[in-house]
């Protein structure tokens, strides 16, 4: 248990120490001149990580020591609930690698189809400081760009689904404003009943619901990646519209999301702020 609270510890790091706009910046053409961008994949986690959160009480008292006292009990509760069910679970999936099929995959999709010459696809585990990743940006030389990729993977606060989110930032030497930044969102199907429920089926079958869903995510995170290194400022004004639903802990629902691309009972659909989400319809 302790390494996974140390994993947990270094993906609020990574996402808190490389601090990202919180809204999309299309592809720079200018980008598109340069002569190779090499990928630093930054993913933490060996493992997915089964936390119970609490929502509700410190906001409904407005804050302060009280509501999260009181959240933070609730949240106790609920992982002493399912700590026998995630022994089961964790050894059901234990042999599968998301890392490294995520990795797989990112090197297939950037290695052709897109407006920019991507190079080797460099695995940092462990998360980088700010500094760190504008040394890296700076130390590829001049023509040349980096592109920083940053993921993480959890289940809902109520365990019915699996949510996998990862943020695209290229950058170029001593150029402040980034060149490409984006937000993709996969959410999975619910399963189950919420809690240990849910938690029980996706071990069942050693883990079979969940290897599924995470390819599924992995190769949605790959699709909402090319399509939006290929669109352009704004989506095209004719494009059939969506809804986002309301997903605690993961999405804010949204009507009238523009619909990029949908297929296999999925929809991909642009949120307000530009980012991408992949959604079961």
């Amino acid at each position: 248990m302790l390494s996974r609270i140390v994993i947990a510890g270094a993906v609020a790091l990574c996402f808190s120490a490389c601090t990202m706009p919180p809204t999309r910046v299309a592809l720079d053409p200018a980008a598109k001149e340069l002569t190779q961008v090499p990928v630093t994949s930054l993913l933490p986690q060996d493992e997915i990580i089964v936390r119970a959160e609490a929502f509700g009480a410190s906001a409904a008292l407005g804050g302060g020591l009280i509501g999260a006292f009181i959240d933070s009990k609730v949240a106790e509760s609920r992982q002493n609930t399912i700590h026998g069910t995630l022994a089961p679970f964790y050894a059901s999936v234990d042999d599968y690698d998301f890392r490294s099929h995520y990795l797989q995959a990112l090197a297939a999709n950037l290695a052709s189809g897109t407006p920019l010459k991507f190079g080797a696809v460099e695995t940092q585990p462990l998360p980088s400081t700010m500094q760190q990743i504008t040394d890296r940006v700076n130390a590829v030389g001049a023509g040349k760009g980096l592109m920083v990729i940053q993921t993480s993977y959890t289940f809902s606060p109520d365990f019915k689904q699996l949510s996998v989110r990862s943020v695209a930032t290229l950058s170029r030497p001593n150029v402040e404003q980034k060149s490409f930044l984006n937000t993709y969102v996969f959410v999975s199907s619910p399963l189950g009943a919420g809690g240990t429920d849910s938690l029980k089926a996706w071990g069942e079958n050693k883990g079979a619901a969940y290897r599924s869903a995470s390819k599924d995510a992995i190769d949605n995170i790959m699709l909402m990646m090319k399509l939006d290194l290929m669109a352009g400022p704004a989506d095209a004004a004719d494009l059939p519209k969506g809804t986002i639903p309301m997903i605690q802990g993961v999405s804010v629902a949204q009507q009238n999301a523009p619909v990029l691309a949908s297929g296999n009972g999925r929809a991909v659909l642009r949120a307000l702020n530009g980012h991408l989400y992949s959604i079961a319809q």
